[in-house]
């Protein structure tokens, strides 16, 4: 227990961001542009639409650079997007999308850390959505990231992830197990979590699936209900 204890300290979220921030060109207002987010922003917006409420609050947990918040806020106009990021950087990014839409239902971003509690009112958002963040994570703060946003949901509340997992113990494609290996290469608490493995710590927290949604580049979309 100890052992695990000095793991997850030893974890910094920040850093991990950083992988992914790397790979993100940065213009002169600020914004930064991710490739991968400009190619699955279209398919989440499909997906997004047959998954999310009709009206309230959205809570998007690792917004990354805002681009995906930015694009989700002008697709669903009836909904009020609240992104977040641990990494000041990509706060500041965020803001600089918030500042270029100027859309009315997308506010400013703020600072979430899974491993640390989320700075929101109890049951005061109707979705919580996270998008290529599991993967990043140890394992004990998916059950956490769960906890979470089981408070800050309201009763008719949705959890929804996107990302890649494992089915079972297997990986779908060598690119996926490649991937995998270079996450626990920088950090091994890290790395591929299987569906079953996000259903099991969903349902700790007081969760069911309510569906699973196939996309692009073998990843998934799994929403989750309040039982």
């Amino acid at each position: 227990m100890i052992a695990n204890q000095h793991r997850l300290l030893a974890f910094d979220p920040i850093q991990m961001a950083r992988h992914i921030i790397q790979q993100a060109e940065e213009g002169e207002d600020g914004r930064r542009t991710a490739p991968a987010a400009l190619r699955n922003t279209e398919h989440l917006i499909a997906a997004l639409a047959k998954r999310l409420n009709e009206t309230g609050h959205v809570l998007e947990v690792a917004s990354g650079t805002g681009q995906h918040a930015a694009a989700f806020a002008q697709a669903f106009p009836h909904l009020d997007w609240q992104p977040s990021d641990v990494d000041a950087d990509q706060r500041t990014s965020i803001t600089a999308w918030h500042r270029t839409v100027g859309l009315p239902n997308l506010s400013a971003p703020i600072e979430i850390d899974v491993a640390r509690p989320w700075p929101v009112a109890q049951k005061t958002v109707q979705a919580v959505l996270t998008i290529n963040l599991l993967h990043l994570i140890p394992t004990p703060f998916v059950a956490q990231f769960f906890e979470r946003a089981h408070d800050a949901l309201d009763g008719a509340g949705r959890v929804i992830v996107y990302g890649p997992f494992k089915r079972g113990s297997d990986f779908i494609s060598e690119g996926d197990r490649d991937f995998d290996a270079s996450l626990r290469a920088r950090d091994p608490s890290i790395g591929y979590k299987s569906v079953e493995e996000v259903i099991t710590s969903a349902a700790g927290a007081g969760f069911v699936l309510l569906g699973s949604d196939d996309m692009p580049a073998n990843n998934l979309l799994l929403t989750f209900t309040k039982q």
